[in-house]
Order: C-alpha cells, then structure tokens, then sequence
C-alpha cells in the first residue's frame, strides 16, 4: 500500500485521464496527482529524453541506472534494467554500472556514469569529470544528460515519498536481499 494514495482516475481532470488512458504505470498514475500542466510538463521531459535523437539511449540508460542505484531506487531500476537490455546494453555492461567498475565500459559510458555519479552526490560536477565528459560528447548532450538525470532524481523521489509499488509485473522481478548483496 502507497503512503499516498493513487488518485481516483475519475475524479482527475479529462485531459490528465486521456494521458493516463496510454501509460498505466503505477510512477504514471501517483504522478498525476501533480497539477495538470505539471504532469503533462515531466511527461513530454521524460518523452523527449527518451528519444534517441535527443540522448543516445546507451548514455541515457547508463545515467538512468546510476540514479537509480545511487537512490536505491528499486522501481526505476526494475523499469530501466529490461530498457537498457531492450536498447543493446549487455549484461556484463550492466553489471559494471551498477558495480561501480567503470573501467569495464566504453570511455563514453564511464564518463557518463562518473558525472551521473558526481552530479547526483554533489549537484556540481568536478572540473576533472566535466571535462572527461566533454571530450567526449557535445555540450548539447551533456545538458541533456543532466536534465536526464534531473527528471530521474524526481521520478526517484516520488516513488520514495509516495512508496508506490512496483507494477504487479515488476514485482516478480524485482532483486532479492541475496541479489542485493551478490552485487
């Protein structure tokens, strides 16, 4: 049980019930307990991030899980592990950003984790991995990558404020304690 709860669809404005009627996720749902031009504001954020002409889906995965590991987020990680294995991320890839073993990904991938890393803990990034980070990509994408991981840091901390519960799905998929500590 949420310890906020969801909305009663019914009562929530047309506008948010038509934009709910395409997206059922339990994070959707609480979400639209925001003001209308506010939810309908992180939805097209979180559309245009998605988009693989705005951030590669590779970065933008590897940034998601870093948040959602450095939240403990353990709905955004169960959301974001099947998408990044969906984009082409490998397991072992996948493995080394929730591990912390950078040096087992691509220099790109690294600096994206590194700077997720950096920007979740201490809001400014350091000099020395801002401009990893920029040797590598556009400057474009690197505020693309921390508006990626703004939005995320928020979908985090309304799951952790709401206590939402993973979809009914999720919850047959979600890391044990011993999952948890092989890690």
């Amino acid at each position: 049980m949420p310890r906020i709860p969801y909305p009663d669809v019914s009562k929530l404005e047309p506008q948010v019930q038509k934009m709910l009627a395409g997206t059922p996720l339990n994070i959707v749902r609480m979400a639209a307990l925001a003001s209308p031009a506010a939810f309908k504001a992180a939805g097209e954020l979180g559309y245009a991030l998605s988009t693989p002409e705005n951030l590669d889906p590779h970065l933008r995965e590897t940034a998601i899980l870093r948040v959602g590991y450095l939240t403990n987020s353990k709905y955004e990680l169960h959301q974001h592990l099947s998408i990044a294995k969906a984009v082409g991320l490998t397991d072992a890839q996948i493995e080394a950003i929730g591990s912390m073993h950078y040096d087992r990904l691509d220099p790109t991938m690294a600096a994206v984790a590194r700077f997720t890393d950096d920007v979740v803990r201490n809001v400014a990034p350091s000099d020395e991995n801002l401009a990893a980070l920029r040797a590598l990509v556009s400057d474009r994408v690197v505020i693309n990558l921390v508006m990626c991981i703004g939005h995320y840091g928020t979908v985090a901390r309304i799951i952790g404020v709401t206590g939402i519960e993973p979809d009914e799905e999720a919850l047959k998929h979600l890391p044990t304690n011993e999952d948890e500590q092989a890690q």
